[in-house]
């Protein structure tokens, strides 16, 4: 199996040569931006609609992900995940959804890493997507992105953001809030 951060630099390369507005996110986004972890899936945020969209999905099936392309269309439509397969590593797929996918759009920053330049989303992006996942791993992700990036991350950008989508009474707010304190 091809390793994760290789399957993003081929995507992303694929991408960028289609002109397809994307980020790379999720474990390998915070890879780049704090202590990397081991992944088994690559995260792909497209900023694209409608017909767009299908472009998207033509550009990523020419660069080997296999996906159903009338699920994918499903789920986009159902702002879910899109899941797609290439080489043996599962390619999760995010269409916008959400307003703040736009947000991270403007945010997403392009790195330049041992396999070339890629758009990545940035730290107050992922660290926005994993506190709206709300998962363990991603707390335990955004604890760690928060003491990395100590200062240089935007807490209240990142604050604002989660009241506006989720409310002050929020447990996201309350963990991030908790998590600020632990590390001022």
């Amino acid at each position: 199996m091809i390793p994760a951060f290789e399957v993003a630099s081929m995507l992303a390369r694929a991408l960028d040569a289609g002109g397809i507005p994307y980020a790379i996110g999720g474990a390998i986004a915070l890879g780049v931006w704090s202590d990397p972890r081991s992944t088994y899936d690559v995260d792909i945020n497209l900023f694209v609609e409608g017909a767009e969209l299908e472009r998207a999905f033509d550009v990523l099936e020419g660069a080997g992900v296999v996906l159903d392309r009338q699920r994918a269309l499903a789920a986009a439509a159902d702002g879910d995940v899109i899941v797609g397969r290439l080489a043996g590593m599962r390619v999760d797929v995010f269409a916008p959804s959400i307003p703040f996918s736009f947000e991270a759009m403007r945010t997403r920053r392009r790195v330049r890493g041992p396999l070339g330049e890629a758009a990545y989303l940035s730290p107050e992006a992922s660290a926005v997507f994993k506190l709206l996942f709300f998962r363990a791993k991603d707390l335990v992700d955004v604890e760690k992105l928060l003491v990395v990036q100590g200062d240089a991350i935007d807490r209240a950008y990142i604050r604002r953001w989660l009241v506006e989508m989720m409310g002050d009474d929020d447990d996201r707010i309350t963990a991030w809030d908790a998590m600020c304190a632990r590390h001022p």
